[in-house]
């Protein structure tokens, strides 16, 4: 009896033995792929963002606005990208953050740079493009930019910042320069919201241009300060020109992450 019970204890530890081998090939396997993956995902958006790099100006040269030899280098600049690819629209930059990158439109097809470089090229990354809705040039009343949220905090990837109120602070002015203009632009509202839910409740930001009248402004500035994460202590009036900028957010179903930002003349206090 002893006999048969070590046997059976002994094909019972070699098949615990055997499990816990293959377990461990598993998860080194499982880590391996990973580890992979995420260098290849790192890798593809630095090479994105060299591509960008490219694009932009030296440092220095994209500085103080009120030097205007430097706004007319700009200009010459973005007249230069907009030979290479006349969907290239404007240049986004959020002072003291990563958000540095021109504005792509195709007004026939919206989400064209969704996964394309300003060349056209295959990105995961894509590239920051404007709603095809909005009217960049007039402007509209709302001009709306797409853009990812990169893991690395690319394109629109630090915008997760702005869901801290201090961080709102120290990081509210972005300059949206078009062909023609430079336009300065303070953050008033951040909020979230899920997208394609067919309900009626659902605030449909990105379905928005124009304002046929205050009473359509007061709803937008409405939903926009009810959903909002944090009391930023400001808003926009009737006849403000506004700048949306939307990115995923993961913490909702099909959620996203809105900056809205109203346009100012710089100078006064809300240059600070």
């Amino acid at each position: 009896m002893d006999r048969v019970n070590n046997e059976t204890y002994g094909k019972k530890t070699v098949a615990k033995r055997r499990l816990l081998i293959v377990l461990i090939v598993v998860c080194v396997a499982v880590f391996a792929v990973s580890a992979y993956m995420l260098i290849q995902y790192y890798m593809v958006d630095r090479e994105s963002e060299n591509a960008f790099d490219e694009l932009r100006l030296p440092a220095g040269d994209d500085a103080a606005h009120e030097d205007p030899d430097l706004y007319a280098k700009r200009q010459a600049h973005y007249r230069d990208l907009y030979a290479q690819n006349d969907d290239f629209v404007g240049w986004l930059k959020i002072f003291d953050t990563k958000v540095d990158y021109p504005v792509m439109q195709t007004p026939d097809e919206r989400d064209y740079y969704l996964h394309r470089d300003f060349n056209k090229k295959y990105s995961a990354a894509g590239a920051l493009f404007a709603s095809d809705i909005s009217d960049v040039d007039r402007p509209s009343d709302v001009v709306i930019i797409f853009g990812h949220m990169m893991k690395s905090g690319s394109m629109f990837g630090g915008l997760k910042e702005y869901t801290d109120a201090d961080y709102l602070e120290g990081h509210r002015v972005a300059r949206l320069d078009t062909l023609t203009e430079e336009r300065f632009y303070r953050i008033f509202c951040v909020f979230v919201e899920s997208v394609n839910t067919g309900k009626s409740s659902e605030f449909r930001y990105y379905d928005v241009s124009d304002f046929a009248d205050e009473a359509a402004f007061d709803e937008f500035m409405s939903k926009a300060k009810s959903k909002e994460l944090y009391d930023t202590g400001d808003t926009a009036a009737y006849g403000d020109e506004i700048l949306a900028l939307s990115t995923c957010e993961y913490t909702h179903e099909d959620g996203r992450l809105v900056l809205l930002a109203k346009r100012f003349t710089p100078g006064g206090d809300e240059a600070e």
